[in-house]
């Protein structure tokens, strides 16, 4: 543990390289403890860094004489936050950045490290006003200068076309506003909205979901006493929308069938005035004690978790479900702005492994829908393998359910992550 921003920083993208860490838990454990300016600087560091990570690589191989696969994992991670701090951040001098670095250099490198170090960001430095532009076709073009494999710049520009592909990838590389769900069991966004004021957290109400609210500036949950009392969630405002969507009423018997870490499944309760039962399915034990958990401090009593493998069908709830809720494992496109590591971690050959996972679960979750009753399959993918051709596959297999509503959701456009959500009647008879 460090009270050095670059220092922590270069730990946790170290972290993440080299163990595989997840860019959120990697934050938290090295920037615990922190001063509110140095816990900045270095979380813009990690994000910045995992954001733009293939044009900084760019930028170092363009004026280093070592290829980056022979430099340490600590040489090649001091050197990124040095590029990042030289290319990204107009507050940061020159000279604090290199001569930052080279210190960590000494620290966390061998005695030639330190001069290798110095010489690229001094030579980047240097030319910073003339660095060197990616060729190739458009799709290879925008791959680097926007920090997005190869394969997955091809698959955006085949479904939207460049110019669309290129606003969701500029998208990604920006931090979006942090956004609250409000607990209407307790308050509503309007009485909450003043109440965090008295928190010294500004926020601004959402024009179409009444529940949410954006804040302006950072949040810290853990500080919050309202959070602690169950007044908000931390949730997405494209991903309350599966609730909302789903309609969910008072009374009626929900499934979600992917239910983990709860969020949707809370809202749910929530809109159903906290009466009906909401069984909470997932595969994993330790995620259900979660959803317990998010429960308890919101003051949700009407959730039951059961631990199962959604791609399976539990024969004692077949028809017995008002609505289901499908928010399916998926590719996790619609979120790399606020988790990056994903599209480094994801590969091309993983979409059709994802599509038999989800066709699965879509047809189980079908079962348990009444006559009558409604199916809503929701991702946090922009793909269309994951989402219009899933649902397409699904209607001509069950010609009992109806579309009754779809759309994706583009973060760019939004603010919001991206999203798809496409909600089905069941026929009555």
């Amino acid at each position: 543990m460090t009270d050095n921003p670059r220092e922590a920083a270069v730990c946790a993208l170290c972290k993440i390289e080299k163990d595989g860490a997840y860019s959120n838990r990697a934050v938290l454990d090295e920037l615990y403890g922190m001063e509110p300016r140095d816990k900045a600087l270095a979380n813009e560091l990690i994000m910045g860094v995992l954001r733009n990570k293939i044009y900084i690589d760019f930028v170092i191989q363009t004026y280093s004489k070592i290829k980056l696969k022979k430099l340490s994992v600590w040489v090649l991670t001091i050197l990124r936050c040095g590029v990042y701090q030289l290319t990204k951040m107009d507050k940061i001098p020159p000279s604090a950045a290199c001569n930052e670095s080279v210190k960590l250099a000494s620290r966390y490198a061998h005695k030639a490290a330190r001069g290798y170090v110095n010489g690229v960001l001094r030579t980047v430095s240097r030319n910073i006003e003339s660095l060197p532009e990616p060729g190739g076709t458009s799709a290879e073009k925008m791959s680097v200068i926007y920090s997005c494999p190869l394969w997955l710049t091809e698959r955006l520009i085949a479904q939207f076309g460049e110019a669309v592909c290129e606003s969701i990838l500029i998208d990604s590389l920006e931090p979006h506003q942090t956004m609250l769900r409000t607990n209407i069991l307790k308050t509503d966004a309007e009485e909450l909205s003043r109440l965090l004021l008295k928190e010294n957290i500004s926020t601004s109400p959402d024009d179409e979901v009444q529940q949410c609210l954006r804040v302006s500036g950072a949040i810290d949950i853990n500080k919050s006493k309202l959070y602690k009392d169950g007044y908000y969630t931390i949730q997405n405002i494209n991903s309350m929308r599966a609730a909302l969507i789903l309609e969910p009423q008072s009374g009626e018997t929900v499934i979600d069938v992917c239910a983990a870490p709860g969020g949707k499944t809370t809202h749910i309760a929530e809109l159903m005035e906290n009466k009906g039962r909401v069984i909470a399915f997932d595969i994993h034990r330790h995620k259900l004690e979660l959803i317990e958990k998010s429960a308890g401090r919101l003051g949700i009593t009407c959730i039951e978790v059961r631990e199962n493998n959604s791609e399976k069908t539990v024969e004692s709830l077949i028809g017995k479900a008002d609505r289901v809720l499908a928010d399916v494992p998926c590719s996790g496109i619609g979120v790399i702005h606020k988790k990056p590591d994903i599209k480094f971690n994801r590969r091309e050959e993983d979409i059709g492994i994802l599509c038999g996972i989800q066709r699965n679960i879509l047809n189980s979750a079908a079962e348990y829908v009444r006559p009558g009753g409604v199916l809503v399959y929701s991702t946090c993918t922009i793909l269309k393998d994951e989402n219009s051709e899933q649902i397409e596959r699904f209607l001509k297999e069950h010609n009992d359910f109806e579309r009754e509503f779809e759309k994706l959701y583009l973060a760019h456009e939004t603010g919001g992550s991206g999203f798809y959500i496409c909600r089905m009647k069941k026929s009555a008879e």
